[in-house]
């Protein structure tokens, strides 16, 4: 399967990217030791809808890892947001649905799902691998997505 991305033509920084991704994954795994849990998880669901649906200004984990990036004088590395944005629309359904199994006290389902949201957290922060352009590629082969 020939790996697709979805295009925008807008540009973000890849490291910055990747730090929000750290940031996902250090705030998803440490919520399930607290009796916070659903509350993060929706505050998360929050953030995510920010990075999908808005101008990622909006998204406190994106202006924080702007914060690190600059303060750390990483170089920009510009890519095109548009996998990007498919994985925050991803993880905004993710994080939707964890948030709500948790408010239904099935938290086992939803740290389930969390093990998920941290792989893929993992895999970009670490690797830059994005689930999201596999995703894509997967729904692009099955005819899920026209285009």
């Amino acid at each position: 399967m020939e790996l697709l991305c979805p295009i925008s033509g807008k540009k973000i920084d890849e490291r910055v990217v990747r730090v929000v991704a750290f940031l996902v994954l250090i705030t998803i795994t440490s919520a399930c030791f607290t009796k916070y849990f659903s509350f993060i998880a929706l505050a998360l669901t929050v953030d995510f809808f920010g990075r999908a649906f808005t101008n990622s200004k909006v998204s406190v984990l994106a202006s924080i890892a702007r914060f690190f990036v600059s303060k750390l004088k990483l170089p920009s590395k510009p890519i095109d947001a548009g996998p990007k944005i498919f994985a925050a629309r991803i993880g905004f359904f993710v994080t939707l649905i964890i948030a709500v199994f948790g408010f239904m006290e099935m938290t086992v389902v939803a740290r389930v799902i969390v093990l998920v949201l941290a792989v893929c957290a993992f895999l970009e922060a670490f690797c830059s691998i994005c689930a999201g352009c596999f995703l894509y590629s997967f729904f692009k082969s099955i005819k899920f997505i026209k285009g």
